[in-house]
């Protein structure tokens, strides 16, 4: 039976990505992030939400994950040594970072709607808004959409 008015404890708990779908002002439909997605959104009864991800199999940067984290910390890479590596890299980076989602802030239900006002973003321009969502729950199936100009609907199934 899908809920009109959704309780927090309806939320409260793991949800696991089955599917995410964007529809554009023309109705095309475009699996956002491929069929068969990655990732899990997860709800606290202290009112927070967390979300992460990705498109499966992403291709792979091509470098030695310790040189990847050395990077983030400052460290000057053997560019001579390695240029094309790291320019490949940069690309394939990119490319990782359009197939991959993940922010946590707090959220609050009014009605049949989910607020997430986002505190973290791997986006840092999305830090500070707020997305509202429609929510259908059905047994163990969660759909959250959000409307406007473009849709986008996400369909989960608890985990716990």
């Amino acid at each position: 039976m899908t809920h009109s008015i959704v309780s927090k404890d309806d939320l409260v708990g793991i949800w696991k990505f089955i599917e995410v779908k964007y529809v554009d002002k023309q109705q095309n439909t475009i699996d956002s992030y491929g069929k068969n997605p990655v990732g899990y959104l997860i709800y606290t009864q202290e009112g927070y939400v967390a979300i992460s991800i990705m498109m499966r199999d992403r291709l792979k940067l091509g470098l030695p994950v310790e040189e990847i984290q050395a990077l983030g910390y400052g460290a000057k890479p053997k560019l001579i040594q390695n240029l094309f590596g790291y320019i490949r890299a940069i690309f394939r980076y990119v490319q990782a970072g359009n197939n991959y989602a993940a922010y946590i802030g707090k959220y609050e239900i009014i009605d049949n709607k989910v607020i997430h006002h986002i505190e973290v973003n791997i986006v840092p321009d999305a830090v500070g808004t707020v997305l509202e969502q429609t929510i259908e729950i059905s047994g163990d199936k969660l759909v959250l959409t959000r409307s406007g100009v473009n849709i986008i609907s996400a369909t989960l199934q608890r985990v716990s």
